[in-house]
């Protein structure tokens, strides 16, 4: 597609893959990170919940086992004594529930005023259950292998078959648990995925568009350049293209570029002059020798053989004559100096007339030329160019024609232009040729095995489209090799 030849296109899809690439991958590292931030906040808000909780808890235990401990000694005193202590011994009791009351009403108050929902599940070192926070309910939370006086934060399963991060630890008194749900965890981090599928394709169309924009406008100065280097011809070279006052690249390349041309037309006018001087300077000798050959072919007296030589040497004098002639068309073409005359001219009179005189130049060779079709057609034109143009049309359709082949004419009005074809059932045009053979010097030469070298110097076609186009119209050929080539001719019609 021409789209993705355009450097902007290029530059945009370019910005818009890396962008994308980045986007992804910082979406992805943003999510990792937040991720792991998360876990990490989480697991320090537990261990923290934990140390408080060991902390509140030791010297309260430490009080309940000494009055347990002073209980046991009571009562080993009363048996070996027989005193009287269960006074003391209930009203020891009654300071180690006190006290143990107090602690677990803390640790509940504590657990309701936190903002976070946090289980707390205490067991003493039996395993029996000495605190468990009401949301869980019956659920006891548990690990195989709870470390001892430090710290261990796990994933586990937890109430309602909801995975919980879990911080455990075991002192000389109690085994601590506090959990916390991952869903709200996973919630956020949700939260932040959807966000950043949202935010990645906005974010890259956004870019598409913005590179587009700003390539467009970065290039602009490009564009104008190209411009102004396509309007650049053989005939209008010492124009030059627009320089920027801007010293940056693109400033610098027209400088270059200037510089180029102003020597491609220091050169091309040298050979212009060269071949103007030379094909002038061939014309006058040219011109003498033909007439002293055909006043030599005149006399009666010479030998035959002089006779072949001196009309061999006359027609290649003829062929000499014709290419200087062509050059120094081609010459006055290249620098603007040919004038057209230009007229109203009856197609259909032309094209009759142009039949009569090329089936005199085609009966020696027995070719049938012949007009298919002819439409009345008026065109505004050089009479003399185009006679040339077709004339050398139809000398090439029977140069090329084996003997009893035919030419043939056909002339319609094809939505205002007029269409002039000459078809021909010659040896055609190898493929590879048909793009080149409007070529200045280009000559075909894989001819059929039963053709000849027909010879020209093959500037005829680059002629015949120079004149048609200087008529606004156009030249188009189609051909295959061994069935013969039509060509096709379209002139504006005169309004």
């Amino acid at each position: 597609m021409k789209f993705f030849h355009s450097i902007r296109a290029k530059l945009t899809l370019w910005y818009a893959l890396i962008l994308g690439i980045t986007l992804i991958g910082s979406g992805v590292a943003a999510y990792i990170v937040t991720r792991e931030t998360m876990i990490q906040n989480l697991d320090q808000s537990l261990r923290n919940e934990a140390l408080w909780v060991n902390e509140f808890i030791e010297p309260k235990a430490k009080k309940i086992r000494l009055k347990r401990a002073a209980i046991k000694e009571l009562q080993e005193v009363k048996r070996a004594a027989k005193a009287d202590t269960d006074r003391v011994i209930i009203a020891i009791s009654d300071s180690e529930k006190a006290i143990s009351d107090d602690m677990w009403n803390k640790i509940y108050q504590h657990t309701l005023l936190s903002p976070q929902r946090h289980y707390i599940q205490i067991l003493d070192r039996n395993g029996d259950v000495l605190y468990r926070s009401q949301s869980l309910h019956d659920y006891q939370l548990g690990y195989p292998e709870i470390p001892y006086q430090w710290i261990n934060v796990v994933t586990a399963g937890g109430p309602d078959n909801n995975l919980v991060r879990l911080a455990l630890m075991q002192t000389d008194y109690v085994k601590i648990f506090v959990a916390y749900p991952l869903a709200p965890v996973y919630e956020v981090l949700d939260s932040v995925f959807y966000n950043l599928l949202f935010i990645a394709p906005v974010a890259l169309f956004v870019s598409i568009v913005g590179g587009w924009f700003l390539g467009r406008k970065s290039l602009r100065p490009v564009d104008a350049l190209t411009k102004a280097a396509r309007d650049i011809t053989a005939q209008n070279l010492s124009q030059r293209l627009p320089e920027s006052d801007v010293d940056d690249e693109l400033g610098r390349l027209t400088i270059q570029f200037n510089d180029m041309i102003e020597r491609l037309q220091k050169s091309f006018l040298q050979v212009q002059q060269f071949s103007a001087d030379a094909s002038h300077e061939l014309r006058t000798p040219l011109t003498i020798m033909r007439g002293e050959i055909e006043v030599a072919l005149r006399n009666q007296r010479m030998s035959k053989q002089s006779r072949e030589l001196l009309s061999s040497i006359y027609d290649e004098l003829i062929r000499l004559s014709s290419i200087v002639e062509s050059l120094m068309l081609l010459i006055k073409s290249d620098t603007g100096s040919l004038v057209f005359t230009m007229r109203p001219i009856a197609l259909d009179a032309f094209i009759q007339e142009l039949i009569e005189d090329a089936q005199t130049l085609a009966k020696p060779k027995k070719i049938d030329v012949s007009l298919e079709y002819s439409e009345p057609a008026v065109i505004h034109g050089d009479l003399t160019r185009l006679k040339q143009v077709f004339i050398n049309l139809v000398d090439n359709a029977m140069k090329y024609t084996p003997a009893h082949g035919s030419v043939t004419l056909s002339l319609i009005n094809d939505g205002g232009n007029a269409c002039i074809t000459v078809k021909d059932t010659g040896v055609g045009i190898p493929a590879d040729d048909l793009n080149k053979i409007f070529e200045r010097f280009y000559r075909v030469h894989r001819l059929h095995p039963t053709m000849e070298d027909a010879g020209g110097s093959g500037l005829g076609l680059s002629i015949a489209k120079w004149i048609i186009e200087a008529h606004h119209g156009s030249i188009d050929v189609q051909s295959r090799e061994g069935q013969g080539s039509t060509f096709t001719v379209k002139l504006p019609l005169k309004q």
